[in-house]
């Protein structure tokens, strides 16, 4: 069968034809060994047979099952008949944080999805995938972006992200799998029906089908027409925000303020996710904007969103990526490079006289800086623009009980050091990041 007539073909190709043409030449499969990537995989392979690309996979070691060693050797075993190098990473998940092993492991992916060398991302998820997807958010309360689900193609990083099996039945692809004689492995979790998504495959979709042929199709169809809402409400919240900018480009609470409430809603889902800040639940933006259109323009409000800290402040909504960054213990100074939360510590010298440490300034301080008169550390600054919540994480130089230097300061009035320049400390601050 041609490409032409085989419906898994013409799907894969029509997808690919739409970002090779850009020059993007270099194919990653992403390979769990199951029944739909394989048939992913062998599908992009015969492509390749008349479309110019370099074609490999991937395939990501979670180590969560006894089987995950077969599984990584199975996909090596499968792509090397096909002349397609397959990249195994191993990834150690962190710790869930009571998000559970199935988002933890997700994002554990991803990232090595987004590390891979590579142009264009086929994952193999169908219509099946898109249908349960949509019955697990809407049980979970989601709007349109829930109900919307995984994109047909996206941006991961300056990677093309594409799903070219999303419209295709997961029947379609077994019948494709055996007229083609391939083999796969099962993953022995996907019928754990403690995971919802398992659930909802083997029990309640099922049932639903007793009464409702065709329901799956009829959800995918139904997801895709949420994508369409979920883009005209993109395109309503990037009309709002520009409406809603200060003179530096960012967005002002007080302008913000004028809007209609669902609709600040919906510009700061949209910003957050620009910023790649994923919102941890429906409460904490509820939450967020709840404190904005009540927020004075003296106001320091502060809510958290999963590991990143948002803060209002100043008529601008500020991101705190560091707020859970470890600062580095209180030490002797010494030469070379020093990462902090907010920037990075450079001492040149080539020798420090051992009384001189190094720590954060903490709160209470005073200092006596060579371009002014002595002040609280803090007040000096915050006349400097810098954001409280970032003042007492700023590295400091003490020589035995005395403050002798401060990031964003510069040395003390009267501090002379044996052998040190003023030029021999530096700080380069991270940039702060504001809607």
């Amino acid at each position: 069968m041609t490409a032409g007539a085989d419906p898994i073909l013409r799907s894969v190709r029509r997808a690919l034809a739409g970002v090779t043409s850009d020059g993007c030449s270099r194919v990653v499969v992403a390979l769990s060994g199951g029944m739909d990537s394989v048939v992913l995989l062998h599908a992009v392979a015969r492509l390749r047979q008349t479309c110019a690309f370099e074609l490999t996979a991937i395939h990501v070691h979670h180590g969560l099952s006894p089987n995950a060693d077969q599984w990584a050797t199975f996909c090596q075993s499968i792509c090397a008949p096909l002349d397609v190098p397959c990249h195994v990473v191993r990834v150690t998940l962190a710790e869930t944080t009571g998000q559970g092993v199935e988002r933890t492991a997700r994002e554990a992916r991803y990232a090595a999805f987004q590390a891979v060398d590579g142009d264009i991302l086929c994952l193999a998820h169908h219509q099946n995938d898109r249908a349960e997807t949509l019955l697990l958010n809407l049980f979970r309360g989601a709007g349109v972006q829930g109900l919307a689900g995984a994109p047909d193609q996206r941006y991961l990083a300056s990677k093309h992200l594409l799903r070219p099996l999303i419209d295709i039945p997961r029947a379609d692809l077994l019948v494709w799998a055996n007229v083609h004689q391939l083999q796969w492995i099962e993953d022995e979790s996907n019928q754990d029906l403690r995971f919802r998504r398992n659930y909802i495959r083997h029990r309640v979709l099922p049932a639903v089908s007793e009464q409702f042929p065709g329901v799956v199709r009829v959800l995918a169809r139904t997801a895709g027409l949420m994508q369409e809402q979920a883009g005209l409400l993109d395109r309503l919240a990037e009309q709002d925000a520009l409406s809603c900018r200060n003179d530096a480009g960012h967005l002002s609470v007080r302008q913000l303020q004028a809007l209609p409430l669902a609709a600040v809603k919906n510009v700061l889902r949209v910003m957050l996710a620009r910023a790649a800040l994923q919102i941890p639940a429906a409460v904490r933006l509820e939450a967020l904007v709840n404190q904005l259109m009540v927020a004075r323009p003296e106001s320091e409000i502060f809510v958290r969103m999963g590991a990143v800290g948002v803060h209002i402040w100043r008529d601008q909504i500020w991101l705190d990526p560091a707020m859970n960054g470890k600062l580095p213990a209180s030490q002797l100074l010494q030469s070379g490079p020093q990462v902090w939360p907010d920037g990075i510590l450079t001492c040149d010298a080539k020798r420090w006289p051992s009384c001189v440490t190094v720590a954060a300034i903490g709160h209470g301080h005073r200092f006596h800086p060579r371009t002014r008169c002595r002040a609280a550390v803090g007040e000096m600054l915050r006349e400097r623009g810098i954001p409280p919540w970032v003042r007492p994480r700023l590295p400091g130089l003490w020589s035995g009980a005395s403050l002798i230097w401060v990031a964003g300061l510069g040395w003390g009035e009267g501090v002379v050091i044996d052998d040190v320049t003023e030029g021999d400390v530096t700080w380069q601050a991270a940039p702060w990041v504001v809607l």
